[in-house]
């Protein structure tokens, strides 16, 4: 028995050169040979053959296809048809996820700097998407589309809300760097005032001690006007003109109070004139105060005489008044003497004090 030769698998060229195997029989060829089988029927049957069988004609087998730009005779098989990829849709979806993640950060404020990264990579998957819809590698060319609307929505809700903050941000700096300006300006005012204030003061204190000074000079050169010699005269300011003229001997009469032995006694004549325009008050200026060349207060020298005046009552504008008073000076510490006149209201008393010499005296 031959094994049969399967149809997809090429059979060597056997025969005559030329002739092609594959190639389908010529008109007439099989009928030829059919006549020539029905014709040989009766025949006796030849060696390795069965009486009585009828031959089959060979089923026609149909040539190969030649292969292009293959030479004639070359057999060529077409392909086994493969199976379509899967469609590439992920960039798509993906692109749809990222843009409703950009748009949902780009609304809310505090998150708005976040929302432009997923927003521009679902432009760009979405871009991608429809590209490979287009190609007919995907088909959610939907999601793709909404992925890329999407994306660009967040782009401008994301620059819409930086501009947004910027301009807050600008605008919240600028009342900011306003009130800083007012509060420097405030500040700046209220030093100013201080320091303006403050010179006012110093002023009025340089003026004020200027003033005292000048009152302790007047008071100094008041105190010095009112240290003066026998004869010598002192105006106060009120009017009041007071002099003392240089002491004179006295010489007691009548019944005379004690006086100590070695004494010499004088004559104290003051003279008061008002040259002011009101009345003045001599009230606690009558008995002058004397005191010896060691300070020791010397009391007054009274005598029958009735020759002792004293200083009292009011002296009218233009008036004149005299007081005439005697002390007996120890002889040891008669030179030099003082006498104190004091005059002046309560708080505001001034003395004038004279100095100097007894003179001859009356020595007892």
């Amino acid at each position: 028995m031959t094994n049969p030769v399967l149809p997809d698998s090429p059979r060597s060229a056997e025969g005559p050169a030329g002739l092609d195997p594959w190639a389908p029989p010529s008109p007439g060829q099989g009928e030829g040979r059919t006549e020539h089988r029905s014709e040989d029927r009766s025949e006796t049957p030849g060696p390795g053959e069965t009486p009585g069988a009828v031959p089959v004609p060979a089923p026609a087998v149909p040539a190969p296809a030649l292969a292009p730009g293959g030479a004639p005779g070359a057999p060529y098989w077409p392909p086994y048809a493969m199976p379509a990829p899967p469609p590439r849709n992920g960039l798509g979806t993906a692109a749809m996820v990222l843009g409703i993640v950009g748009t949902v950060l780009g609304l809310v404020i505090i998150l708005f700097w976040l929302s432009w990264l997923p927003a521009l990579l679902a432009v760009i998957f979405g871009v991608i998407g429809l590209g490979n819809v287009r190609k007919g590698r995907a088909t959610n060319r939907g999601m793709a589309l909404a992925g890329v609307i999407l994306g660009i929505t967040g782009l401008l809700v994301s620059v819409g809300a930086g501009v947004f903050v910027a301009s807050r941000v600008q605008a919240v700096a600028d009342e900011r760097r306003a009130e800083r300006d007012a509060a420097r300006a405030r500040s700046d005012a209220a030093i100013a005032a201080a320091e303006e204030r403050a010179a006012k003061e110093r002023e009025r204190i340089e003026a004020e001690r200027k003033r005292l000074e000048a009152e302790r000079e007047k008071e100094v050169a008041d105190q010095r006007a009112r240290r003066l010699t026998f004869g010598q005269s002192y105006t106060y300011q009120d009017g009041l003109k007071v002099t003392m003229a240089a002491p004179e001997p006295y010489a007691p009469r009548g019944n005379v109070t004690s006086a100590p032995k070695n004494a010499k006694i004088v004559q104290i004549r003051i003279t008061v004139v008002n040259t002011g325009s009101a009345a003045v008050s001599l009230d606690g200026s009558g008995m002058p105060l004397v005191r010896d060349a060691k300070g020791n207060l010397v009391y007054i020298l009274i005598d029958g005489s009735g020759r002792m005046k004293l200083l009292g009552g009011s002296l009218a504008p233009g008036q004149e008044a005299t007081g005439l008073t005697a002390y007996a000076l120890p002889e040891d510490a008669a030179d030099p003497f003082t006498v104190d006149f004091v005059y002046g209201s309560a708080g505001q008393r001034k003395n004038v004090t004279w100095s100097g010499s007894a003179g001859p005296g009356l020595t007892v």
